[in-house]
């Protein structure tokens, strides 16, 4: 008995000691039972929403003012014709979409400086990443941004429906393929990768590409939503398969009939949207109840599902698919319209329509209430009851139709307003406050930063090339490098090889023995605490 005691006091102090020497070492420490957050803590008031940028008309950053007059003059800028639609925020600066819905937007992506370094409540907005990338006419170039998305390695991933003045009839047109690009926002926008969706799957001139969350698991997802009338669905592409398909749902993907109406600011609306919004949620297992005992933690933490949230506009509910059923391309095409719809979870209902949602790392949904003049949230690990759709401001004047959202790496959710009720019937007016950005702290970081799981990390795959050759496995150690926010809250193991034997080199044993420490440190003070 004295020879086990001893025995486990040694393996607790190797435990530390190789805890410490791999923190030390610059490798990747044992993470506690809860995603990354915030370094900069949050302080008194910075949960309330502010306006940190507004402008009654858009304006950019010309050359010079013989250029923007040259512009104003020549019918390629017209003021009132510009909307911000989409933000994200990376680094010092926040990324802008300006879809071009009517004639006159000279630049459809950019980006204003982060409000800590720029005096300007209303800033000239930067083509990004360059006036000759923002083209009209040029289909190498960019014609019709909505949405996009950074993922955690500073990549941005742009969506180009190709077709613009969307909000106008005539044969004036621009009809490009519709495409999407990576771009690298730490060398300044360089082109990654571009890949031109085939006719099959988004057709030129016939399609309206929208909202867009990018997935880490096997290689890089995008996830897309196409709310055109003819077809509405999500648009699936893979970076390593520089592949897409699209999954259809008419249930849940297309506009209720009971939500086409609505009002903004006493504007009677009258919209049939399908799919718009959408999110993507932590890991979690599916094979686990939330209420289960949480036993055996390096068998019960294997946490590799991910649910996609999506709405139509014109819709009070919210659902979601499993994202690996989106990833399949095989089971997409063989499902048939049962098949995906008995995949569908209808969460419930919710107040009133909604345009733009985000999640968090921890699994707080955010989304926006249209008819109410809201910003709202919910935790995904609770049920959708009216009493967990939390909302978190409310007003009339200065929250007008929220479209999109981003959290940054200090933690600030952004919020854009832009009046796109009053923009499509043309009335807005000039003289007033048309376009805000809010902004208010939160514990936590963007969903593309919640820890890789034992499945789905990017570290244990090569790319393949252009031409889609079999994936290949690296044959590399699974270690344990953080923990995954779970249903169960459970931590990630992640101590397997790659051929399911286990691991013993120095860090995959030191998350072992940390994990062993930190389940019995846990147990000792249930115990004491009576929790």
């Amino acid at each position: 008995m004295a020879v086990g005691r001893k025995l486990i006091a040694l393996v607790l102090v190797i435990g530390c000691a190789l805890g410490q020497q791999t923190n030390d070492g610059g490798t990747q420490p044992l993470d506690s039972l809860s995603p990354p957050t915030p370094s900069v803590p949050i302080a008194p008031g910075e949960k309330q929403f502010r306006v940190v940028y507004e402008w009654n008309v858009l304006d950019f950053a010309f050359t010079n003012e013989d250029e923007r007059a040259t512009a104003l003059y020549g019918g390629h800028y017209i003021p009132k014709n510009v909307l911000i639609s989409d933000c994200k925020p990376f680094a010092n600066r926040l990324y802008l979409t300006i879809p071009r819905m009517l004639p006159g937007v000279p630049a459809t992506l950019g980006y204003v400086v982060r409000p800590e370094n720029n005096g300007r409540s209303d800033p000239e907005i930067v083509p990004f990443p360059s006036w000759e990338m923002n083209e009209r006419g040029n289909c190498s170039a960019l014609q019709f941004v909505q949405g996009v998305a950074v993922d955690k390695h500073g990549i941005m991933w742009v969506v180009d429906s190709g077709r613009t003045e969307t909000l106008t009839r005539g044969k004036d047109h621009v009809v490009c393929p519709p495409k999407i690009l990576l771009l690298d926002l730490k060398r300044n926008g360089t082109i990654v990768l571009r890949y031109q969706f085939p006719e099959s799957v988004v057709p030129a001139g016939n399609n309206y590409l929208n909202k867009i969350v990018v997935d880490d698991a096997f290689g890089g997802f995008a996830y897309i939503t196409d709310n055109s009338g003819a077809d509405p669905g999500i648009v699936v592409f893979s970076r390593r398969l520089t592949r897409s398909w699209k999954v259809r749902e008419n249930n849940s993907m297309r506009a209720a009939r009971n939500a086409v109406r609505f009002a903004v600011n006493g504007t009677d609306l009258n919209f049939s949207i399908h799919i718009d919004s959408i999110a993507l949620g932590p890991y979690y297992n599916p094979n686990l109840s939330p209420d289960q005992p949480t036993v055996d933690t390096l068998v019960n933490s294997q946490n590799y599902e991910r649910n996609v949230y999506y709405s139509p506009l014109s819709s009070y509910h919210i659902y979601s698919l499993p994202a690996s059923l989106l990833r399949d391309p095989e089971f997409n095409a063989r499902a048939t319209p049962r098949d995906i719809l008995e995949a569908v979870v209808d969460y419930g209902r919710k107040q009133s329509q909604t345009d733009g949602m985000f999640m968090d790392n921890q699994g707080v949904l955010y989304f926006g209430l249209l008819g109410e003049h809201a910003i709202a949230k919910w935790d995904s690990y609770k049920p959708f009851t009216a009493k967990n759709q939390q909302v978190i401001a409310k007003d009339s004047t200065y929250i007008q139709w929220v479209d999109s959202m981003g959290i940054d790496h200090e933690g600030y959710l952004y919020v854009v307003v832009n009046r796109l009720h009053n923009f499509v019937a043309g009335r807005l007016n000039p003289l007033e406050v048309n376009f805000r950005i809010l902004r208010a702290k939160t514990g936590a970081l963007s969903y593309v930063y919640t820890p890789d799981n034992l499945f789905n990390s990017d570290g244990k795959f090569l790319y393949s090339g252009a031409s889609g050759e079999p994936f290949a496995d690296n044959g590399l150690i699974y270690q344990y490098e953080g923990t995954t926010p779970a249903s169960s809250r459970l931590a990630a193991a992640g101590i397997l090889g790659a051929t399911g034997a286990a691991s013993v080199n120095g860090a995959s044993f030191a998350g072992f023995v940390g994990a062993l420490v930190l389940c019995v440190v846990t147990s000792m003070v249930r115990q004491r605490t009576g929790v």
